[in-house]
């Protein structure tokens, strides 16, 4: 950004911020749609509008209600917190853990995909501690995709099974090697070997879900309805070279489980 442009957006940022305390009464306001744009607005104005956060996740954390069977207040909230408020390490000091992961795990039961995958960037700037209590959320938002949003559905899938090798988690191999199958085929020539490449963090390890590739590879011999022949060929090879690279592996990472 140029140095103009950049003074601008300082400074608009600044003039903004005397708004702060009208914007947090807002958020309790009557009208959802005012409290959505309250915290849209003070997601936009950025650390002088942190004090105004732990309302934010408050207000994630009840979720749906009767007024808002879908959680749109909840989806328009959580986009502004965890695209743009918190979005990197650095955002989260100060933030109260517990609140926060109250917050992702009542996010992830929201009814759009879109905003699931939102929430789900945070998990990379979790520790371990931190994110642990969480996995059981980030498993469910994994295999129960969001009714609506279907195009972005694969974003929290992803970023589960990442944060699930990660820590070494055992049922992240399970889930991957599900993932292969259940996946939306757009664009799934693509993300096959994405998945794989998640996959081959376990090394020996993923040699238990070796029975669920030959499925796999199979199936993708057999074709897929409305989709390309030579790329369905193409998903069953990159299952078969990643087949051979576990069936080679030496390396054990000792797992840890869930249940």
């Amino acid at each position: 950004m140029h140095m103009p442009a950049l003074l601008a957006v300082v400074l608009s940022i600044h003039a903004a911020a005397p708004a702060v305390p009208q914007l947090r009464a807002a958020l309790q306001h009557s009208d959802l749609w005012l409290r959505v744009r309250a915290a849209t607005a003070l997601a936009v104005i950025g650390k002088p509008a942190r004090p105004a956060l732990p309302e934010m996740l408050e207000r994630i954390a009840r979720g749906p209600t009767k007024d808002d069977p879908r959680g749109m207040e909840q989806r328009f909230i959580a986009s502004a917190i965890f695209s743009k408020m918190l979005t990197n390490t650095k955002s989260l000091e100060g933030v109260d853990r517990d609140q926060l992961r109250t917050a992702i795990a009542r996010g992830l039961q929201n009814q759009d995909g879109r905003a699931r995958g939102e929430i789900s960037e945070i998990y990379r700037r979790l520790s371990y501690e931190e994110i642990q209590p969480l996995l059981p959320a980030v498993l469910e938002a994994f295999y129960k995709p969001a009714p609506s949003g279907e195009m972005f559905a694969d974003e929290v899938r992803l970023n589960g099974l990442k944060v699930l090798t990660m820590h070494h988690i055992e049922e992240g191999m399970a889930a991957c090697a599900d993932y292969l199958r259940t996946q939306n085929p757009w664009s799934s020539e693509n993300r096959t070997p994405d998945i794989l490449k998640i996959l081959d963090v376990y090394g020996a390890q993923a040699q238990a879900v070796l029975p669920t590739l030959r499925e796999t590879a199979a199936l993708f011999d057999q074709g897929e309805p409305d989709f390309p022949k030579k790329l369905t060929e193409q998903k069953a090879k990159a299952v078969r070279d990643a087949m051979a690279k576990i069936e080679a592996a030496q390396d054990r990472p000792e797992l840890k489980r869930l249940k």
